[in-house]
């Protein structure tokens, strides 16, 4: 096996999330970002690592709260606007989201997103140019469609993931845990 260094982009699939933030204007601030986890246990948290500077990581610093909304296949033309990469202004003056308060935390989220979490940082780590913070999930917002699946079904939720420089969609159900234990 050949070794990489560990500069070389080596991660693998990461889901990505929409960050809403609040601007001191109150203006809503979105970010789209790929290295956010969860943390089982009391209190529920997002794992969230932003790196960088962002005006994302200035408002979290300033009001330690956000929402994080699972970003699906058809919120990318936007996602890419709030991407200081791939931002054109006149593309971003096409659009037409809707975005509304988050009920439990001062942050914006998308009206018609499908899963969106509202948190706030109990803690965070700074590591280099890279900031961990540590978010409380205060309250889920679920859309009916999400709500009336069996089982979280990512074939049906398409939430995009993301590999260094590229999207891509879940396409197949494996099984459950322990359906390969099983002799």
């Amino acid at each position: 096996m050949k070794a990489m260094g560990p500069e070389e982009a080596c991660f693998f699939t990461q889901q990505v999330y929409l960050i809403g933030t609040e601007d001191e204007d109150t203006s809503p601030r979105f970010a789209p970002i790929s290295w956010v986890s969860y943390s089982w246990g009391s209190p529920a948290c997002l794992v969230i690592s932003i790196y960088g500077t962002k005006q994302t990581k200035k408002n979290i610093a300033r009001t330690k709260q956000l929402t994080a909304a699972v970003v699906t296949e058809d919120m990318l033309p936007f996602i890419e606007q709030c991407n200081r990469q791939t931002y054109r202004k006149e593309a971003m003056e096409s659009f037409h989201v809707d975005i509304i308060q988050a009920e439990t935390v001062q942050a914006p989220m998308l009206a018609d997103g499908k899963f969106t979490y509202e948190c706030e940082v109990i803690n965070q780590v700074e590591l280099g140019e890279t900031t961990t913070y540590f978010a409380k999930i205060n309250k889920i917002c679920a859309s009916d469609e999400i709500l009336a699946l069996d089982f979280f079904d990512l074939r049906k939720i398409k939430p995009v993931i993301y590999s260094p420089e590229n999207y891509f969609l879940p396409g197949e159900h494996l099984g459950k845990i322990g359906d390969f234990s099983k002799s």
